[in-house]
């Protein structure tokens, strides 16, 4: 029986679609349908983080031999390369210093949608 987010212990949304072991026997990878890549404790089955967001099913998980990175595949025709253990606050800078400027008033009118009337 497919995991899914109706099975007991399974918190992903959907089918999971790809599983592995890690080589140092540490961490489970799943991918799934809900477009994730999640990494597991293997000792306590519980979820460390979720790694990766692909634009659509994830298919395929394979860690690297040293159990550093991780490659999927999806539907969406894509396939990745993630580190299995982020380093979250330099993923949060990063995302921080890409927050460029407010639009001006000029700026917001022309990439506006007009209002339709019917």
């Amino acid at each position: 029986m497919p995991w899914s987010s109706r099975s007991p212990g399974r918190p992903t949304e959907g089918r999971v679609r790809g599983i592995a072991w890690s080589p140092d026997g540490q961490f489970i990878a799943t991918g799934s349908d809900d477009r994730t890549l999640r990494v597991w404790s293997a000792s306590a089955f519980e979820e460390i983080a979720i790694v990766g967001v692909h634009q659509d099913k994830v298919t395929s998980v394979a860690w690297s031999h040293d159990s550093t990175r991780l490659l999927t595949a999806s539907f969406d025709g894509t396939a990745r390369i993630w580190a299995a253990a982020p380093d979250f606050d330099q993923l949060e800078t990063h995302a921080r210093n890409r927050v460029f400027r407010t639009l001006d008033e000029d700026e917001r009118r022309r990439h506006l949608l007009p209002l339709t009337t019917t």
